[in-house]
């Protein structure tokens, strides 16, 4: 049997994060109080992590979200960046064990080698034909993002992969 476990993440809260003409990642640091990397990686703060998603682009993420925290985010960041509350529009999954690299591999056309997708990792990508952001949160963790919409497919896949392991 594989060593893996799924959850679906419920208070979560996702937003995009997307600096104005002309501002970088200095500007955003300085906003948050924490470095801000432009890369396919995480940065860190305080209860707040963003998901490096494109050039100058970033997912904001938390684990459990007040109602108002992607406004509180805006204001924080405002006259630096746009930020746009997406919590509705995407599914969370939480996918950890031993096998847990090991499911994702069998969708996922990227390298997932641990000297390649080290924790803090994030990849934007597919798996079944179906839009996915996956963070590598910590060693055997992976937090992944779909669209909702996606959502009921993508299970659909992940139990007949977990089935297959």
């Amino acid at each position: 049997m594989a060593d893996v476990a799924i959850g679906e993440a419920v208070h979560f809260g996702l937003a995009s994060v997307l600096p104005y003409a002309g501002v970088g990642p200095a500007a955003l640091s300085a906003a948050l109080g924490f470095e801000v990397v432009s890369a396919p990686v995480e940065s860190a703060g305080d209860g707040v992590t963003l998901w490096g998603t494109g050039p100058n682009q970033w997912l904001a993420h938390t684990s459990v979200a007040a109602p108002d925290w992607a406004e509180a985010l805006g204001k924080t960041l405002s006259g630096v960046a746009a930020v746009v509350d997406q919590s509705g529009a995407y599914a969370g999954l939480s996918i950890s064990g031993s096998d847990a690299r090991r499911l994702l591999q069998k969708g996922l056309p990227i390298d997932l080698s641990p000297q390649v997708f080290v924790p803090g990792a994030v990849a934007v990508s597919v798996i079944a034909h179906i839009g996915v952001i996956v963070h590598h949160a910590a060693p055997g963790t992976y937090d992944l993002a779909v669209f909702r919409s996606f959502s009921t497919s993508f299970r659909e896949w992940l139990d007949a992969a977990v089935a297959a392991l």
